[in-house]
């Protein structure tokens, strides 16, 4: 098969999921905002999870809600499946296959086997877009997320960090080839993804924060609590959230949306989000001090967790109203 040249439409951003999939669609013919995209996605969420009391983190809190990348293809009509693989070999064989047509593709990864991060913690689910193979070097070029620059990565690297068993990211060589875009962005679309969003914030999200709450009093005793408030921190605030726990970048998602529907506004929506994006970010600085604290300081966090609950809750209701 004749490799195919194609034209790489990167541009620089804060998620990984959003900002390869705003990449990929405007290759498509879809050129849209990485904030829009994250909330094409119902992209806001909480899951508070326990793992193994030896792990490295026993506790974990995600602020994105799970299955994001699916919805913003589905809100646009684009029909959505993950494509995994039963071995590495043929995952990269199907990935060659697709780059040689001139198809770029969407691949989730562990950063830990990606050699430009350089990084000593395994940190699975993380997307990034895939592009082109040099034929010559059998390199493949990728993109990802803050980097300006187009990225060569090894096959072998490459193939190895698409398979991941860490939970809760568990991939398999998920990849998902897009098609061109023909379609538009209507009102009822940015109407029904807003209202989506909030629904699952009213059931798992609130629910989530109310388990972390009852159950804070572990933190300071399982494993060791200053490292699981420290990556507690980082999920929230640094780790590809663009700060707030998503909730910034959600803003502007709402701040676009007026344009769509007057009752965003009416609604006071994006204020009410900028309200919960401070308190997102005042907890994540409590868990950073936490992490640097002598003490377990639980009351100090367990009032940062319960603000955070208020200004969801006041979103919620807004946004149920829209």
């Amino acid at each position: 098969m004749k490799k195919r040249d194609v034209q790489i439409t990167h541009a620089i951003g804060r998620h990984c999921g959003s900002s390869a999939i705003r990449d990929l669609l405007e290759f498509n013919g879809l050129t849209i905002s990485e904030a829009m995209c994250l909330g094409l996605g119902s992209g806001l969420g909480v899951t508070y999870l326990e793992l193994a009391a030896d792990a490295p983190v026993p506790f974990l809190v995600h602020v994105r809600s799970l299955g994001f990348e699916a919805r913003v293809f589905q809100s646009l009509g684009i029909p959505f499946e993950w494509q995994t693989f039963d071995s590495p070999e043929l995952a990269a064989v199907a990935l060659g296959n697709c780059l040689d047509a001139g198809r770029p593709t969407l691949l989730l990864t562990d950063i830990f086997y990606l050699p430009y991060f350089n990084s000593t913690t395994h940190f699975p689910g993380h997307a990034i877009a895939a592009w082109s193979k040099n034929p010559e070097t059998g390199e493949i070029l990728v993109t990802d997320t803050e980097r300006p620059d187009v990225l060569s990565v090894s096959e072998q690297a490459l193939t190895r960090a698409r398979f991941s068993t860490q939970p809760p990211f568990i991939h398999h060589g998920n990849m998902f080839t897009p098609n061109a875009f023909q379609g538009h962005i209507t009102p009822e679309i940015i109407t029904q993804v807003i209202r989506d969003n909030a629904s699952s914030l009213a059931t798992g999200g609130l629910s989530a924060l109310q388990t972390w709450l009852d159950d804070l009093g572990r933190w300071g005793s399982t494993g060791d609590w200053h490292w699981t408030t420290r990556f507690a921190y980082q999920v929230i605030e640094k780790r590809g959230t663009g700060g707030g726990g998503f909730r910034k970048m959600y803003a502007e998602f709402l701040d676009e949306a007026i344009h769509y529907n007057a009752g965003v506004q009416q609604q006071q929506l994006p204020l009410l989000m900028r309200a919960c994006e401070k308190t997102w970010t005042a907890l994540a600085m409590c868990l950073k001090s936490a992490s640097e604290s002598p003490d377990f300081p639980h009351a100090a966090i367990e009032a940062a967790i319960f603000a955070v609950m208020q200004t969801e809750r006041n979103y919620v209701d807004a946004a149920l109203a829209l």
